[in-house]
């Protein structure tokens, strides 16, 4: 108790008695790195966020219920009303939403010369109403307007196969705009006319280029009836995305019940490399802060050398002075991370918040995750520990007559 006592109030001296200007550059440094270590890995989990939530709301939804894979593989669902009927019993179920998928060969005469350019594309058959209670793809329309439930001739193409916004050719139809004709194809070798009433600009994701009609007119065209490729669900607690699969595929056992989790492989490179780019950065700003304190210390602990041999030599024990040092660096840790959480979370993250930083497919805001919080401020007392720890007993090692001597 006594050497605890001991240590702390060396310590105490120390940083009182210590140059002002040395420890408001310390300060500056350390709450810089601890920032350093929140921002990037923030951006990066924001960024993913942002991205997921495009995913869910224009393409995947929460739930995604596909027809059964066995023991007989049926190419739609069956009876999809009263299936989503009962869906939408479950505690929790925000909307549900069917959707025809198919694919299609779409044609258009941008100079009406009989010379047609033609692109392939899914497209994909939807019940407009049910649909805005569970995507926002009504948002992404940038010229003309969404279907409405009782449209059968009518298109929505997505800009990147419309063309016209900027996008090279020929990977476009040459600029389809509304109100022209577009002639599709699809797989099963029907073929239609449709007039395109809106144009969608969706950036990333499958959405990018898919093409939509009403369910309605896909039941015409693939000639099916109360059917369903997909049922996409959207719920209102995503983290409880297990338990809303167990009761859906409690009501439906033969058919695939997924979560959007599932289907990331199109982008998990891109989650490997975003986490490892925040590691990468979270190791150098512990490294500058492990550097910094060390050469604090040490230089402290050198130009104290004659006083380390004098509190040897009155009986107070190299441990002591150890510790006293290893509080000093624990104490620089603190004011850092107060400092910079100060900076994060009562400056930028509220500001950022206040005013998401634009992106074509959403507003980018910063997450942090206590996890993340945790391993940030646990890697700095680790390293405020060890960099007082060390250079500290290094010094005072020393001989009690080598070091008064100096």
């Amino acid at each position: 108790m006594n050497s605890a006592r001991t240590a702390f109030f060396i310590a105490y001296k120390s940083i009182v008695r210590g140059r002002k200007g040395t420890f408001a550059l310390m300060m500056l440094i350390l709450t810089l790195s601890y920032f350093n270590m929140l921002f990037v890995p923030g951006v990066f989990s924001g960024l993913l966020d942002t991205i997921l939530a495009a995913e869910i709301n224009t393409s995947t939804a929460h739930i995604i219920v596909s027809p059964q894979q066995s023991p007989v593989p049926r190419q739609f669902i069956q009876d999809q009303t009263q299936l989503r009927a009962q869906i939408a019993t479950i505690p929790g179920v925000v909307g549900t939403v069917r959707t025809y998928l198919t694919a299609g060969a779409i044609s258009f005469d941008p100079d009406k010369n009989g010379v047609f350019k033609r692109v392939s594309g899914q497209v994909i058959g939807i019940d407009p109403t049910d649909t805005e209670k569970v995507f926002t793809l009504h948002k992404y329309i940038v010229s003309g307007q969404f279907l409405s439930d009782t449209d059968s001739d009518q298109i929505i193409l997505p800009a990147a196969l419309a063309g016209g916004y900027g996008l090279p050719e020929p990977t476009d139809l040459g600029g389809a705009k509304v109100g022209d004709k577009v002639q599709v194809v699809y797989g099963n070798g029907v073929a239609r006319t449709y007039t395109v009433k809106g144009i969608s600009n969706i950036v990333f994701g499958p959405a990018l280029v898919n093409a939509y009609i009403t369910a309605k007119e896909a039941d015409s065209v693939l000639s099916a009836t109360n059917e369903a490729s997909q049922i996409l669900v959207k719920v209102n607690d995503p983290s409880r995305l297990d338990y809303f699969k167990a009761r859906i595929q409690a009501l439906a056992p033969n058919l695939k019940v997924q979560s959007y989790m599932d289907l990331l492989t199109a982008i998990q490179p891109l989650l490997n490399a975003f986490t490892l780019i925040a590691i990468i950065v979270s190791v150098i700003s512990i490294l500058v802060a492990t550097v910094t304190i060390f050469v604090m210390i040490y230089v402290n602990a050198v130009n104290k050398r004659r006083q380390i041999g004098i509190l040897k030599a009155i009986g107070i024990k190299e441990h002591v002075i150890v510790y006293s040092y290893v509080l000093q660096s624990l104490f620089y840790v603190v004011c850092g991370v107060c400092l910079g959480s100060v900076l994060v979370f009562g400056i930028l993250q509220p500001f950022v918040a206040a005013h998401p930083i634009p992106l074509p497919f959403g507003g980018l805001t910063f997450s942090f995750g206590w996890m993340l919080i945790t391993e940030t401020i646990g890697g700095f007392f680790i390293a405020g520990f060890f960099s007082g720890l060390i250079p500290s007993r290094i010094v005072a090692r020393e001989e009690i007559l080598k070091a008064i001597w100096g």
